[in-house]
């Protein structure tokens, strides 16, 4: 797994939101859900269901004071426009079609050789019952 994201470190309050766990029959590590947003970027809405994005858009504008507007309305007007265009194209990062490699080769190399360490291990268990 990496820390860098497209050149700058993954904040820690991500990085927190990784687990190893350890169990008697192995072990694993436990990541986000929407850890495939960071590699992939946020595709196109599926459904009209709320999803609560406008508000958190319009807190994300508000930490870095985007807004043209001054009133409250017309600062969550353009954190509604803003998020409409993201629900109908996809963010920006999506839109360029770029990945970014953060766990998924990680991933697929342990997978790897998780598989070959129990097909070796299994083959031992074969041949000494035969």
């Amino acid at each position: 797994m990496r820390n860098m994201y497209s050149g700058n470190r993954i904040p820690a309050s991500i990085m927190q939101q990784f687990e190893v766990e350890i169990r008697e029959d192995g072990a694993g590590v436990l990541a986000p859900y929407w850890l495939a947003v960071l590699e992939r970027g946020r595709g196109k809405r599926k459904s009209n269901k709320d999803s609560g994005l406008a508000l958190k858009m319009f807190g994300w504008m508000a930490k870095r004071n985007m807004f043209r507007s001054k009133t409250p309305a017309g600062q969550m007007a353009e954190a509604r426009a803003l998020t409409w265009y993201i629900n109908k194209y996809g963010n920006k990062h999506f839109r360029s079609g770029t990945f970014v490699d953060i766990y998924t080769s990680a991933r697929e190399q342990l997978t790897e050789t998780v598989g070959r360490k129990y097909f070796l291990a299994s083959e031992q268990i074969t041949h000494s019952i035969l």
